[in-house]
């Protein structure tokens, strides 16, 4: 007969997790950590929620969705600043628009200003899909969001707002000894 291994519930690994790091870090900032620790756990279940709710289904990724809706907020854009925006790495930017193209969805064109550097802009079904993408999209964050009052949902906005804002400059980290 197999052992089977205990289900862990949230609350209890978020508890396993801090007595964890107090085991390899005596100074552990528990308020940090709880806050960094939940956040991340929390965008991770929504984010993989939207993938597989909305967007697997369309066949575009979610990452694709981003880039289609950073360029309906701002419009033509070069690839590194669309990449900025979505928060898409610069690394899967080139296949995420070719697939976009592929899909025609949107178009590339070269810069007028510099012919080296191309502009990035939605065709009308990219304008199409990504109206519908929203819309879907939307109803999925209004079911997360449901678990919030409305003050409680302007207060966590505000302060995730807060926190992009303060995000302290990104610095490496000493090598462990």
């Amino acid at each position: 007969m197999k052992k089977q291994t205990p289900r862990v519930g949230p609350l209890e690994y978020e508890e396993l997790a801090r007595e964890a790091a107090t085991t390899l870090y005596q100074d552990v900032d528990f308020t940090a950590m709880s806050m960094c620790f939940n956040l991340i756990r929390v965008t991770n279940r929504i984010v993989k929620d939207l993938e597989v709710s909305v967007h697997r289904p369309s066949g575009i990724s979610f990452a694709g969705y981003q880039l289609l809706f950073s360029l309906k907020a701002v419009g033509r854009v070069h690839p590194n600043a669309l990449a900025r925006l979505a928060g898409v790495s610069t690394a899967s930017m080139s296949s995420l628009l070719n697939t976009l193209e592929k899909y025609g969805l949107i178009t590339r064109e070269p810069d007028p200003t510099d012919g080296r550097k191309a502009i990035v802009a939605l065709t009308d079904e990219g304008e199409s899909v990504v109206a519908e993408l929203c819309m879907n999209n939307n109803q999925r964050e209004q079911a997360w969001a449901a678990g919030l009052t409305s003050a409680e949902a302007s207060i966590l906005t505000e302060l995730l707002k807060k926190l992009l804002l303060h995000r302290p400059q990104l610095r490496s980290v000493r090598a462990a000894s």
